[in-house]
């Protein structure tokens, strides 16, 4: 998948957390699929924000508070998405590079 600086910059700074941790959790998911179609992301607002990926008989799970949201937002237009696959890869996600520029954005 590919991605754009600028405007994701523009969409850190502009866009309400909630809208923003949609889209991002969306980014993941496409990234997903283009690996695979068989993986599933789910995103729910319960106290906290929970995301829950799936796939055959793996599943991963985070969770994000709304300070942790904010913070990461203005922290920088990628710092939720590094903190999302940083998370996966810890709890051992192989992570698949050459599907555009998205993952380098993140691992750069």
């Amino acid at each position: 998948m590919n991605t754009s600086g600028f405007l994701r910059g523009m969409m850190a700074k502009g866009t309400d957390p909630e809208r923003f941790i949609i889209h991002v959790a969306n980014c993941v998911e496409r990234e997903l699929k283009q690996w695979d179609e068989n993986y599933r992301v789910v995103m729910m607002k319960l106290q906290n924000y929970e995301i829950y990926i799936n796939y055959e008989d793996t599943s991963y799970h985070l969770t994000i508070s709304e300070d942790e949201l904010v913070e990461l937002k203005q922290k920088g237009p990628y710092s939720l998405n590094q903190r999302i696959w940083f998370d996966l890869q810890n709890q051992g996600m192989e992570i698949v590079m050459g599907y555009g520029n998205y993952l380098e954005y993140i691992f750069m």
